[in-house]
Formats: C-alpha cells, sequence, structure tokens
C-alpha cells in the first residue's frame, strides 16, 4: 500500500511546480515555499502538497500524509519520497496562484498543477 501512495504522492508533486529562469531573480522555487500546489491526475485522484523551507514537502491524499523533499534548478522540479524513485517535472516559469499548468514528469506522469 505503502508504494502505491508513495507513487501518487510522487506524481502529484511532480506536477507542481514552474520555474524562474532570470539571472539576479528570486530562487527558483520560492513562490512554493509556504504554499500548497493542487495535482489532479487523468483518474481525477487529488494530490495536495504543502511546501516548507529547506527543500521538505508534504503530500495531502485523501486522509494520508507523505513527506519527502523537493529541489527547483535547471528548469526542473524534483520530488523524492520514500521507497519511490526521484520524479523531475518541467519547471520554466514560476507557478501563479489560480493558475492551472499541464506537465509531464521524465517518467511520463501526466498532471494538472494549480497554485493555492
Amino acid at each position: 500500500m505503502v508504494p502505491r501512495l508513495a507513487a501518487a504522492a510522487f506524481a502529484a508533486a511532480l506536477l507542481t511546480t514552474g520555474c524562474a529562469t532570470l539571472r539576479g531573480g528570486p530562487e527558483p522555487g520560492a513562490e512554493l515555499v509556504g504554499r500548497t500546489l493542487r495535482m489532479e491526475t487523468a483518474r481525477g485522484q487529488v494530490t495536495r502538497l504543502s511546501f516548507r523551507p529547506g527543500g521538505e514537502v508534504r503530500a495531502r491524499f485523501g486522509r494520508r500524509t507523505l513527506d519527502g523533499r523537493w529541489q527547483a534548478s535547471r528548469r526542473r522540479l524534483c520530488f523524492r519520497w520514500p521507497s519511490a524513485p526521484r520524479e523531475c517535472w518541467p519547471y520554466r516559469q514560476p507557478f501563479e496562484r489560480g493558475r492551472t499548468r499541464t506537465l509531464t514528469s521524465d517518467r511520463g506522469n501526466v498532471l494538472r498543477v494549480t497554485l493555492l
């Protein structure tokens, strides 16, 4: 059961971001710290990712939670979850509150992501 939950959380997390690419601008992913991303799979499963300082992230799906790590760099947002391989999503620009994006991870997972 944990691998299935980790995979769902991982997929949701990978859809969560965009990337700041301007030199001298804010750190990539800065708009995510203290915020939540809502991710939805093609099957309608919803996961919420809460981003914390220091690269910590908490995924919430249903009544379950899973803690992991996140990093934004090189135009990618990557996640590591316990018992799951690392997965990265394109992150070419910062996320905007309320705007939904569709992203595909380097593992082929497709998610609709909205910054809340």
